[in-house]
């Protein structure tokens, strides 16, 4: 028997009755078999709902299956509120797109339960959505440099290209898209936050619309990749 926790990220139907969920835990992306879980008497239809942090037991080696579980937290405030709801699901499709890369999966396990507590109980959220968009570029190895010119080392006169992901002076930035010194100091702060040492100020709307713009722009260059719920939130934001 297996024990472990973790919070789900998607489900399947499988077969008639059952489902497969994905958790994300400390150790990874783990997918487990929940036979009956689509029966209304299913002692586990309420445990299987996407955005839940759970504890189960379970067998098997390559597919496991469910044996147990009981609910630790299951986020409300989001699951109740459209935008907020759509945020984490964008991160969640990042996570599981990119959970088989080799990185510190205890590490961003642990700090995606606080973003995910911050977002639930705090008005202004989405800073805290793109600081983890923000530190999760360094965990994938694609992080942005920020001190100097990535091609020469210059530190003055500086502007940030998305193809050479950083900074670059006057003579090596060759992009038509100049992103306001505002918004890099935004993404830098967020790049380097500390939750544990720091309170985010208020940020205003039109800055966190950029920086949207920005990681959106990086995310498609550097990693090929955007998520379905992107599509929602262009909606929801309006850019």
């Amino acid at each position: 028997m297996e024990e472990f926790e973790g919070l789900i990220l998607k489900r399947i139907d499988y077969k008639e009755s059952s489902k497969i969920i994905y958790l994300y835990t400390a150790k990874g992306l783990k997918s487990v078999l929940v036979h009956g879980a689509n029966k209304l008497n299913s002692p586990y239809l309420g445990m299987t709902e996407t955005l839940s942090l759970v504890k189960v037991f379970c067998q098997g080696k390559n597919l496991k299956v469910l044996k147990d579980a009981s609910l630790i937290l299951q986020y409300s405030l989001i699951k109740n509120d459209l935008n907020k709801y759509t945020y984490v699901m964008h991160l969640f499709e990042l996570i599981y797109h990119f959970s088989e890369n080799e990185f510190d999966h205890e590490k961003l396990y642990m700090f995606l339960l606080k973003i995910l507590i911050l977002i639930e109980t705090t008005p202004d959220y989405i800073p805290y959505i793109y600081m983890f968009e923000s530190k999760l570029l360094y965990l994938l190895g694609v992080n942005p440099l920020f001190k100097q010119c990535v091609v020469c080392g210059k530190k003055e006169n500086l502007f940030f290209s998305i193809k050479e992901g950083g900074m670059c002076c006057q003579e090596h930035f060759h992009e038509p898209l100049r992103f306001k010194e505002e918004v890099l100091l935004l993404f830098q702060t967020l790049y380097y936050f500390d939750l544990q040492t720091s309170e985010l100020p208020f940020i205003e709307e039109p800055l966190l619309k950029e920086l949207r713009h920005l990681l959106d722009l990086y995310y498609d260059y550097h990693l090929n990749f955007q998520t379905k719920s992107r599509t929602v939130l262009k909606g929801l934001i309006g850019y």
